[in-house]
C-alpha cells in the first residue's frame, strides 16, 4: 500500500469517528467541561467564578445533579466571602439547596447530604430553629453520618438555651407586671383609706352640736331659781354689758370629750396603717 493511500485511510477513520459523535455527546462533553472548570475555581475560593461555571453548565443540562450542588455550595460561600453584595440573599441559597433536595430521584444519601449543607447554611445565619430542623431530617435519611451528628448536637444546644432564656424572660416579665400591679393595687388602697378618712373626718364636723340659745336662757332661769327663790312670773335679769355669754353645760362638754377621743383614736389608727403599708420587695431571681 502506498504512503498516499494509507494516509487517506486514516482521514476516513478519523471522519467516521467524528461523524459518529451526536450532538448529544458533543452538548454532554461541553457540560463537564464546565463542570470541571467550576470545580477547580471552586477549590481556588473563586466562588464568582465557579457560580458562573456552573450555570453555564446547567444551561446545556439543567438536571445536571452535581452543577446543581455544586451552584448552591457556591452561591453560600460567595454570599459568605462578599457580605457587602447586597445582591446575594441568604434566601436564594435556600431555595437553590431546597429545590434539589425536592428531586424525588435523588438517593437518601444524596438528600441528605443537601440537607446537611442547608442545615449549615442557617447555622451561619444563625437561624438556629431551622437548622435544626434540616440537620433532623438528614439524619433521619442518613442517621450514620458523623459530621451530621455533630451539627446536629451543637445546633440542639444553642436552641435549647435560647429556649431557656426566653422562658426566663417571660418569667421576668410577668414577675415585672406582678410587682407594678401589686404597686398600683397598694397605691388604690392608701388613696381609698385616705378618702374614707377625709369623709369620716367630715361627717364629724357635721354632726357636731350647734348651741342653742334657748338652752343658755333656759340654764339662766333655772340658776335664778335657784339662787333668788323667786316664781316664774318675775321677769327675768340681764347682766350688764349686753350679749349673753355662752357657756356649755355639763352634757355638752362630755360631747366635745367624746368627739375629741374618737379623733384620736382615728388618727393614731391612720399612724399605725402607714407604717404597717407593705411596700413590694426587690426580685429574689
Amino acid at each position: 500500500m502506498s504512503i498516499k493511500r494509507h494516509i487517506g485511510v486514516v482521514v476516513m477513520v478519523v471522519v467516521a469517528l467524528l461523524c459518529g459523535i451526536t450532538s448529544a455527546d458533543a452538548q454532554y462533553l461541553r457540560e463537564r467541561g464546565l463542570v470541571r472548570e467550576g470545580n477547580r475555581n471552586f477549590s481556588k475560593q473563586n466562588y464568582r467564578t465557579s457560580l458562573n461555571r456552573y450555570n453555564n453548565a446547567l444551561e446545556h443540562s439543567a438536571t445536571n445533579y452535581e452543577a446543581l450542588y455544586n451552584r448552591a455550595n457556591a452561591h453560600h460561600q460567595l454570599r459568605r466571602s462578599t457580605p457587602e453584595d447586597s445582591t446575594l440573599v441568604a434566601e436564594e441559597t435556600y431555595r437553590l439547596y431546597e429545590d434539589i433536595a425536592a428531586d424525588t430521584l435523588l438517593t437518601d444519601n444524596q438528600r441528605a447530604e443537601v440537607l446537611r449543607n442547608l442545615g449549615e447554611s442557617l447555622f451561619n445565619d444563625e437561624k438556629y430553629e431551622a437548622a435544626l430542623n434540616a440537620f433532623r431530617e438528614s439524619l433521619r435519611l442518613n442517621p450514620e453520618d458523623s459530621e451530621t451528628k455533630y451539627d446536629y448536637v451543637l445546633t440542639k444546644r444553642i436552641v435549647d438555651q435560647k429556649r431557656q432564656q426566653q422562658q426566663q424572660n417571660n418569667q421576668n416579665d410577668n414577675n415585672q407586671n406582678k410587682d407594678n400591679q401589686q404597686q398600683q393595687n397598694d397605691n388604690n388602697q392608701q388613696d381609698n383609706q385616705q378618702n374614707n378618712q377625709n369623709g369620716q373626718n367630715q361627717n364629724q364636723d357635721n354632726q357636731q352640736p350647734e348651741q342653742n340659745p334657748n338652752e343658755d336662757e333656759n340654764q339662766g332661769d333655772e340658776q335664778q331659781d335657784d339662787n333668788g327663790g323667786e316664781g316664774e312670773d318675775e321677769p327675768q335679769q340681764q347682766p350688764e354689758g349686753g350679749e349673753r355669754p355662752q357657756q356649755l353645760n355639763s352634757d355638752q362638754e362630755r360631747m366635745l370629750d367624746a368627739i375629741q377621743a374618737e379623733e384620736d383614736k382615728t388618727q393614731d389608727k391612720l399612724k399605725e396603717q402607714k407604717k404597717a403599708l407593705v411596700i413590694p420587695g426587690k426580685k429574689n431571681w
